[in-house]
């Protein structure tokens, strides 16, 4: 799942997102605006009887200018891009939730926006995705 969907954000990002490029990793320079994929772990989430994996993607908005309002608009439309991604190829999307949006100012004139959003998806084997919770069953 991970390479699909590394794939899948990098070409949501450049899609959705005006910005001059977007990095798969740390850059350094770049023509800003410009967008950087910082962090990316992925866990398990399955069940019993269904893989399952919870994925956090974090994102870099780096700007120049006199203030931040750009870099605030972008890193909304990065977290919007993020939230909307749908499911890759045998994996079902069963939350999508915003982690954190914070604008940091990194010197006179220069500003980064961290934006981060988390995933949960389920393998989807064919007939629909049915997540359940057991339930106690109290017996009068």
């Amino acid at each position: 799942m991970a390479t699909l969907m590394r794939a899948a954000v990098l070409a949501r990002l450049r899609e959705k997102v005006a910005v001059t490029r977007v990095f798969e990793s740390a850059a350094e320079k770049g023509t800003v605006p410009f967008l950087t994929l910082r962090e990316w772990s992925e866990i398990d989430w399955g069940t019993k009887d269904r893989a399952g994996r919870e994925l956090r993607i974090g994102v870099a908005v780096r700007d120049a200018g006199e203030s931040g309002a750009r870099a605030v608009a972008l890193a909304a439309d990065a977290q919007a891009a993020l939230l909307s991604l749908p499911g890759v190829l045998g994996w079902r999307v069963v939350t999508a939730v915003p982690l954190r949006n914070v604008l940091v100012s990194e010197s006179a004139g220069r500003w980064s926006a961290l934006v981060g959003a988390g995933r949960r998806a389920g393998a989807d084997h064919g007939g629909g995705l049915r997540w359940r919770r057991k339930r106690a069953v109290r017996s009068c």
